[in-house]
């Protein structure tokens, strides 16, 4: 599979799912769409929302219209954010 052993096992552990077999008994199975839909759960909430206020949104509107860079926003005039958000 060309992928690290703690890669996979992370995969198998994310993707187990119980199942019935017969008339109360279970037995876990790996099921590739749970296991997608967990990691894809698992990301959108790893990532650190950025929340753009009205006002902030204004001073880098002004900011730029000013011809600032994203730098000299961050770095001198108060803006708090990240310069990859500016950008984006």
């Amino acid at each position: 599979l060309a992928k690290a052993p703690q890669t996979i096992h992370n995969e198998v552990k994310r993707g187990q799912v119980r199942q019935q077999v017969r008339q109360g008994k279970y037995e876990q199975v790996y099921s590739a769409d749970f296991a997608q839909k967990a990691y894809q759960n698992n990301r959108k909430r790893s990532v650190k929302q950025v929340s753009l206020t009205k006002e902030l949104k204004e001073k880098m509107t002004h900011y730029i219209k000013q011809k600032y860079s994203p730098e000299i926003m961050v770095k001198t005039k108060g803006v708090n954010i990240p310069i990859s958000t500016i950008y984006y």
